[in-house]
């Protein structure tokens, strides 16, 4: 079991979302290999990569202005499996599939009864996928 690492909200602020990194998201996503997490990431990775989980709605919004929908969807799926399934990886009201559905939202789409109940049955999180009530 790898233990997380803490990371300063200053610190948070000032990190870049890698898009390599969110191109393998989407990809094992769109593959249907979530199942398969944390395989698909070294220790390292895992441990790197874990700190996205908590960063702000305004950066997820920037880096989502590049995706397509069907790319967020994928995004809001994998984090969804991430979270449960990473150690480390758990983010609660701070989720990223929570600020991507934001930006489908804005976008004027919303994700379907099927979506909503695979994220139901997929999740222990219960502010996915809209946050806060």
């Amino acid at each position: 079991m790898a233990i997380g690492s803490w990371t300063p909200e200053n610190e948070k602020s000032a990190l870049t979302i890698d898009d390599k990194w969110l191109q393998r998201c989407i990809v094992i996503s769109d593959e249907d290999r979530l199942e398969e997490l944390p395989a698909p990431f070294t220790e390292d990775e895992q441990r790197t990569y874990g700190v996205f989980m908590r960063v702000s709605q305004d950066q997820w919004q920037a880096v989502a202005t590049d995706l397509s929908n069907d790319d967020i969807v994928h995004l809001i799926r994998f984090f969804t499996r991430a979270e449960k399934l990473i150690s480390g990886w758990d983010a609660g009201k701070e989720s990223p599939a929570i600020w991507l559905n934001k930006v489908l939202r804005s976008r004027g789409e919303k994700l379907d009864r099927d979506m909503l109940l695979w994220i139901r049955n997929n999740t222990d999180n219960r502010f996915i996928p809209n946050g806060g009530l």
